[in-house]
C-alpha cells in the first residue's frame, strides 16, 4: 500500500483560506509554520510534539489527582503553550521572510493587491493561484498558498508587497 498526499481541490482551499481570515496577523504565522513543518527536519517536529504530550500527560495527572489550579501551575502550562506558538510564529515569519523579494515582485501590482480588498470567494481563489505560481511549489503543498493568501487579505503581506 502506498500513500500520498493528495492535492487539494482549489475549492476546498478557497474556502480554508476563507477560514482563515477571522484568525489574528500572529495566528496566521503560527498556522503557516505548522505547515511548514511538513519540510522541516523530523526533530524539528518532534519537540512540538514533545512538548504538546507533555502537557497533555501533566493535564492528566492534575485531573487523576484533582489539584486543585493553584496546584497545577497554569502559568506554566500556558507559558508552554506560548512557547510552541511562538516557535511556529517564528517558523512562518522566517519563510514569509525568505521569501519576501519573490512575494514582491509576484504581488507588487495594484490589481492583484485589490483582490485582497473585499476578498469573496472567486478573487480568494485568483489570490491562492496566483501566490502558487509565485512559490512554484507542488500541488500537494498549495495549502501553504491558501494560508499566504488568507495573510494577503489581512493585509500582512501587502506590507511586504510595497
Amino acid at each position: 500500500m502506498t500513500w500520498a498526499i493528495e492535492a487539494p481541490d482549489i475549492d476546498d482551499l478557497t474556502r480554508e483560506a476563507l477560514k482563515l481570515l477571522r484568525l489574528e496577523s500572529d495566528q496566521l504565522y503560527a498556522v503557516l509554520g505548522c505547515q511548514l513543518l511538513a519540510s522541516a527536519p523530523p526533530t524539528r517536529a518532534a519537540d512540538i510534539v514533545a512538548h504538546l504530550f507533555d502537557l497533555r500527560t501533566a493535564n492528566k495527572l492534575k485531573n487523576r489527582n484533582r489539584w486543585p489550579e493553584s496546584e497545577f501551575c497554569t502559568d506554566e502550562r500556558t507559558d508552554e503553550i506560548a512557547m510552541i506558538c511562538n516557535i511556529l510564529k517564528a517558523d512562518g515569519d522566517r519563510f514569509v521572510d525568505a521569501l519576501r523579494e519573490e512575494l514582491r515582485k509576484g504581488l507588487r501590482n495594484e490589481d492583484v493587491l485589490s483582490l485582497a480588498d473585499h476578498v469573496d470567494e472567486s478573487k480568494m481563489q485568483i489570490l491562492i493561484m496566483i501566490v502558487s505560481a509565485i512559490l512554484k511549489v507542488p500541488a500537494r503543498f498549495e495549502t501553504i498558498s491558501a494560508t499566504l493568501a488568507a495573510m494577503l487579505c489581512k493585509s500582512i503581506l501587502k506590507e511586504v508587497c510595497r
